[in-house]
Order: C-alpha cells, then structure tokens, then sequence
C-alpha cells in the first residue's frame, strides 16, 4: 500500500511538470511579442521559429525529468517489494541447487557402485589368497570361487523351480528338496566334487570343521557303550561327512529304527580312522 501511494505521488508530480512546461511554452511571457497562443495579428517567421525551438527545448527538459523519476520509482520498487525483483533470480538459483543435488546423487550412485565392485573383488580375491595358503594352486583356487557363485545360482534356482511346482509331494518335488537341502551350503556340494585331500583343504582355507570332535558322553547310551570317549573324532555317519552336531543330527533322523548304521571315527592320539557299528537313533553324545 505504500509503495502505491508513493507511486501515485511521482505519476503526480510526472503530470505537474508537463503541464508547466506547457502552460510556460503557452504563458504570453514565453515570448517576447505575443500576447497569447494565437496573436490577432498574424506571427511572423522570426517568432514562429523562436516559439518552436523554445518548445523544443521544454520537451527535451521534460523528458529527462520523466526519465529521472521514472529511475526513482523503479529505485523505491525494488526497495518496497525486493521479493518482486528477485523472483527470477531466486527462481535460477533454486534451479541450481536442483541441478547440484542431482549431479551429487548420480556421482553418490557411482561412487556406490564403484565402491560395491570393488569390495566384491576383494572378497574373491581374499578367497583366491586363503585357497592358495591352504595348498590349492591358482587356478585350482579360482575354479572353487567361480564355482560357490555357480552354487548360490543353481540353488535358487531349484527353490525357484520347487516354489512354482504344482504338486509338492510328487518325486520331483522330493528330487528339488534334496538338491536345495545340499546347494544351500557349499560346503556339500564340494565333498562330492573334491577329492578327500582337497576337501580338507577347503575346509582349512575358511576355517570350518572336519570332523566332529566328542566332548562328552552319557554312559550307557549307544556310543558309550561302543567304547567311544571325550576326545574321539566322528569323521562320518552313514556315509556322510559330519563336521558339528548339527550335520550329525541330520544324518540321525535319516536312518530308519531298528538299523545298524556305520560309523568312521578317530580315537583320540592316534592318526588312522576306523569304522564301527550303532544303532541307529542318538547316540548319545555331545560336541
């Protein structure tokens, strides 16, 4: 409201100035000999002439006045409403902080993945490094990396294939049970791949167990019984390599009652497995 009063009062003062130059240009003391705009008696050339550059001039005064007001309303614009003048630049400058941010986000995204590659490498790499202090070879020891990605692969693979599968109790489902039961851990896979040697190796190379060492015994039960002792070594259940108690609850629970299943243990301080015979069921034990 302000800035329009003040407005009007320039528009004003604008109108005053014109209408005095004008009202002088046409006074009778703007000329010498006439008494009026139009004389009775005819003007002469001399004071036609005279009256037009004295006109002349006037406009010329007149129009700088205008300008210089003109500059002192937009000078008191800009300092009433300086959100008026600065809406574009506000606007070009929110623009640039647009423009900023998507460029850091695509560089951060970038950066990610870079950064997300290069930790994958140097897992493989560290992998590659354990494999070989273990005793693997090279090119041995890039085969097994290469092929624990392929395991995760085909393992979802399988629960993919088991997960669309109309009847769940068919043999086929059974089939895929098995095969993500033994692709859900690497280690499986590569007992059957891997000589005896080699799988030991592996094992060794990431820490893992190869073999299940007893630590205690309840006396009567099936492995107390069999002359088994804390500090024996089962080395495999019915065939298949026990690394913890977990693997060897698993195999338990396979067996049928009323069965003898072979064991290949250790005794403690001695370098040679043997093998001997329990029922099945619990044995008796723990890890």
């Amino acid at each position: 409201m302000q800035f329009q009063k003040r407005t009007v009062y320039v528009a004003a003062a604008s109108f005053l100035v014109v209408s005095i130059a004008i009202a002088y240009w046409a006074s009778p003391s703007s000329t010498s000999s006439s008494s009026g705009l139009f004389p009775d008696d005819t003007p002469n050339a001399s004071d036609i002439a005279t009256r037009v550059q004295h006109l002349e001039r006037t406009l010329d005064q007149t129009l700088k006045i205008q300008g210089q007001l003109l500059e002192l309303v937009n000078e008191l614009s800009a300092r009433l409403d300086p959100d008026k003048n600065s809406g574009e630049t506000r606007n070009a400058s929110l623009d640039m902080t647009r423009a900023q941010s998507e460029a850091e986000f695509h560089n951060s995204h970038q950066e990610h993945d870079t950064s997300h590659q290069d930790r994958f490498e140097r897992m493989r790499e560290n992998q590659i490094r354990q494999l070989m202090e273990a005793g693997f070879g090279p090119e041995r020891a890039q085969f097994i990396v290469d092929k624990q990605e392929r395991i995760q692969y085909e393992q979802m693979q399988f629960t993919y294939e088991y997960h669309h599968l109309q009847n769940k109790r068919s043999a086929e489902a059974k089939q895929l049970q098995e095969k993500i039961h033994t692709y859900s851990n690497p280690r499986r896979v590569f007992e059957e791949e891997l000589s005896r040697s080699e799988f030991d190796q592996y094992l060794k190379a990431f820490g893992g167990r190869t073999e299940l060492e007893i630590g205690d015994l309840l006396e009567a039960a099936p492995a107390y019984e069999a002359g088994l002792r804390p500090g024996d070594k089962i080395i495999r259940y019915n065939n298949q390599r026990v690394f913890h108690m977990g693997d060897l609850r698993t195999q338990v629970y396979q067996v049928a009652p009323g069965s003898s299943v072979s064991v290949e243990i250790q005794r403690r301080g001695s370098s040679a497995s043997e093998t001997i015979y329990l029922p099945a069921g619990p044995l008796g034990i723990r890890g």
